[in-house]
């Protein structure tokens, strides 16, 4: 009969058994996704349910507050220090290069465009326009046009540098190649340690980018509107939503519904998802209804990948919202032929919405919506007709060397939030209680959970028997892979064993601990190894399959790591029991570490030891450099608050 050590080998590289025509990855990503959609139509339930004014008003007040409280909350308004460094006379506008700090010494770039025609008087209504994702910024054609349609259409146009675009780099001394996406998420998953988001900052310098508009004698602060494009469409979406000095709106390429875009795309970048917003209700419709009755135009195109049926059904739902305030006019969907993009026929469409609503122009909108789209046909940027402000690309920057991080002492993201992580570490306790940890994580006690063995196979040798199965948990269904070799004549303390990678890599780990004569279980928690499999949308290009498992996640109030945490205790539980002892070692290898160190800390009665290997950085080093990668799926929101995971468990842990 074959040795037991002889069989790691075949029962690590076996697959476990499938569910229908689903692998393990699959029933762990659509758990996640199912719960996503059913809290996304939960929420649009609540929002179309108000019946009265008071009753819609008192929601979108509590809704607005936690949002607000999803970013991290707001800095304290400080001097804008705004500086105009060049003017551009055009036909019909000037163009005036501005910059203001909307924190002490982070520096916000933007293109001023006003109008230059008798027919126009200032003040001027106003116009905050935030970029969406393009390394250029605001000098993208695409977004030249904002300012000049805005300015020729009469109104005063800000159109400014979110962070990691244009002149707004936040990383110094990168050897990367700059991706405003990946800039986005590197931002964000440092702020979800601290409880922030990258929304905070993009969210927070509209804000001061509106300061500063209606700071301007030439600028009537009572008539100020918001619209933007793709990332602009969602900074432009948030707001509208938060700040209730914008009297009109015209989001364009991203209000759908969170199902449809989660489905058609998988979650999209940092600022995108808000730790918890589908249980309070941030949804897309919830963004629309926070500010209702105030005018809001939804901006699509056909063949967007924010799908055009879910902007349809935003629009619908809010077009019943708004009707039950009796103003069912105030909230518009202006779609045109084409994919993902600011078309010039909606482009106009959208100041024709603000002419309506902030010039008090009744014969603005509605619109002939056909002579609008024929707009689009034949338009081209790069066509010298097509009217940029700045063609000449030496000409368009604000600073001197074309980056914010150039200005004497000037600040990025990172050491905004390298001082809030000093800030906490002065206040918080110097060990956290389980009660803290349980607090942040949402990680439940190992008593309140209960998994079910399910296909199991047990293989004997001539010196113990291999046992293979899932641990089905009886809450989500969620299968546990796990192996255990149980020798005859067993001797030491059981080992636990789980990584971040496939089961085989863990061949020579587990030959290692039976050579020693101790019982060995290979075990995975949900989304490393097979349970990895099956996810439907890389996020972003991940290296790691678990990222959209993460981000989706997060959309509904939960941690990955602590639906991992927990299925590491209930796996060794189960070894215990399996085994006749009360205690484990458990061995963790990569981001398997930080779960794993989780479980340890919370069900100390279970676990004899903890020995990591090849673990990540702490949290705290995460924040600190920026140029180390890390991951949404390794981190909690809001931990830094309370804890580091390397301080789970003082000096009883070993690393290698």
């Amino acid at each position: 009969m074959t040795n037991l050590i002889l069989l790691v080998s075949l029962f690590l590289s076996t697959p476990q058994v499938r569910f229908a025509d689903k692998n393990l990855g699959s029933l762990v990503r659509d758990r996640l996704f199912n719960e996503a959609v059913r809290l996304d139509r939960a929420a649009d339930a609540q929002w179309t349910a108000c019946r009265t004014r008071e009753e819609l008003f008192a929601r979108q007040t509590e809704v607005r507050r936690m949002a607000i409280a999803a970013v991290g909350g707001f800095p304290e308004r400080t001097p804008l220090n705004a500086q105009v460094t060049g003017h551009v006379r055009k036909d019909g506008y000037v163009v005036e290069k501005v910059v203001f700090e909307s924190r002490p010494r982070h520096y916000v770039t933007a293109h001023l465009f006003i109008p230059d025609d008798p027919k126009f008087k200032a003040p001027y209504p106003g116009v905050v326009s935030p970029c969406g994702h393009s390394l250029s910024g605001k000098a993208a054609p695409w977004y030249q046009r904002v300012g000049v349609t805005g300015a020729k259409t009469g109104f005063a146009t800000l159109v400014y540098d979110p962070v990691e675009q244009g002149e707004r780099h936040q990383l110094r001394d990168g050897a990367e190649e700059w991706h405003t996406v990946r800039e986005h998420n590197r931002i964000g998953v440092r702020a979800v340690l601290l409880g922030w988001n990258t929304a905070q900052f993009r969210i927070w310098d509209g804000i001061r980018a509106c300061d500063y508009l209606a700071s301007r004698p030439d600028v009537d602060a009572e008539r100020l509107g918001v619209t933007g494009m793709s990332g602009g469409g969602t900074l432009s979406s948030y707001l509208n939503a938060l700040d209730g000095r914008f009297r009109a709106a015209a989001p364009a390429g991203f209000l759908s519904t969170v199902r449809d875009v989660f489905d058609n795309c998988g979650p999209q970048d940092a600022e995108q998802v808000l730790f918890g917003q589908l249980k309070f209700g941030f949804n897309h419709l919830g963004i629309v209804a926070a500010r209702a009755p105030s005018p809001i135009m939804l901006v699509t195109t056909h063949a967007d990948f924010f799908p055009f049926m879910g902007s349809v059904d935003t629009f619908e739902n809010a077009r019943r919202i708004f009707g039950m305030l009796g103003t069912p006019e105030r909230v518009e969907l202006m779609e045109t032929s084409g994919p993902h993009g600011w078309c010039e026929s909606t482009r106009h469409a959208s100041f024709l919405w603000m002419r309506r609503w902030l010039a008090d122009d009744s014969g603005a909108w509605p619109h002939d919506r056909a002579a609008l789209r024929r707009l689009d046909l034949g338009f081209e940027y790069d066509n010298e007709n097509a009217g940029l402000a700045f063609a000449d690309p030496s000409v368009r920057n604000v600073t001197e060397s074309g980056s914010v991080l150039d200005i004497a002492e000037s600040r990025s993201v990172y050491d905004i939030m390298r001082d809030e992580l000093n800030r906490l570490d002065a206040v918080r306790k110097t060990q956290p209680s389980a009660e803290d940890v349980r607090a942040v994580t949402g990680i439940r006690p190992l008593d309140a959970m209960k998994a079910t063995p399910v296909a199991v196979r047990t293989d004997e040798a001539a010196d113990g028997r291999v046992v293979r199965m899932l641990l089905s948990r009886d809450d989500d269904m969620t299968p546990i892979p796990f192996v255990a070799f149980l020798p005859k004549e067993a001797k030491g303390v059981p080992a636990i064993v789980f990584s971040d990678g496939e089961r085989k890599a863990l061949d020579a780990e587990a030959r290692r601990l039976l050579a020693d004569g101790r019982a060995v279980a290979v075990a995975e928690m949900r989304g490393f190894g097979e349970t990895a499999k099956g996810g439907k949308i890389a996020f972003y290009g991940s290296p790691r399959a678990d990222e959209e498992m993460a981000m989706l996640s997060f959309a509904i109030g939960e941690n990955l790591v602590a639906r991992r945490a927990e299925d590491a205790a209930i796996a060794a539980r189960y070894f215990a029991e399996m085994t006749g002892t009360k205690r484990v070692s458990l061995f963790a290898y990569g981001a398997a570490a930080i779960p794993a160190s989780h479980a340890c800390f919370l069900e100390r009665g279970l676990f004899e030891s903890i020995e990591l290997l090849s673990a990540p950085s702490s949290w705290r080093k995460t924040v600190e450099r920026p140029e180390e990668p890390f991951f949404f799926a390794d981190a909690v929101h809001g931990a830094l608050r309370v804890y580091d995971w390397t301080e789970l468990l003082g000096n009883n842990k070993k690393e290698q």
